[in-house]
């Protein structure tokens, strides 16, 4: 297995610190793990392109991370803040990417190649707000309220994008 795809897994695994270290109230270091594996979402896939490491297999890994990783920790959020708003979002978020998910393995199955489904500026600009918002909900404890709310607001700009991002990809891969 190369690094960009070590990188990949290594953001499934970092859930578990995540988590750990923010329910004994390490706001601050469960928040900076958060964004190391957040930032290995970029650099995987720069590595693999830079040193010619891409393959389907590292593609379909980053894309479960990804997945993994995101809906693992909303609903983990949504029941650590007893948060319906966060809840319906989480719900909307992870149908979607289950939805995206479908949508390219019945494309693959198609005889479509993976390079040819792969996620545009929506979906990335989706994943920046996803991620902003809960690198702040993990810090929202030691803060005012005002920053958990700038992160429901920032988590629900994410539910937007997310289904614009799918209906793009819809009209881009089906037509």
């Amino acid at each position: 297995m190369n690094f960009p795809n070590l990188l990949s897994v290594s953001r499934v695994i970092l859930i578990i610190p995540i988590i750990l270290l923010f329910e004994i109230n390490y706001f601050l270091t469960s928040c900076f793990i958060f964004i190391f594996a957040s930032l290995t979402d970029f650099l995987d896939g720069y590595l693999a392109r830079k040193n010619n490491l891409e393959s389907d297999l590292g593609g379909l890994l980053d894309l479960l991370a990804d997945k993994l990783f995101v809906s693992i920790l909303l609903i983990w959020l949504s029941f650590k803040f007893d948060s319906y708003f966060l809840l319906i979002c989480s719900i909307l978020i992870i149908s979607r990417e289950i939805s995206v998910s479908y949508v390219r393995l019945f494309l693959v199955t198609k005889s479509k190649e993976i390079s040819e489904i792969s996620s545009d500026f929506s979906g990335k600009l989706k994943t920046s707000f996803q991620m902003t918002g809960l690198g702040f909900l993990l810090i929202s404890s030691l803060n005012p309220i005002y920053i958990y709310n700038l992160s429901l607001a920032l988590i629900f700009l994410s539910t937007l994008l997310s289904w614009y991002s799918f209906y793009s990809y819809l009209k881009k891969w089906i037509v």
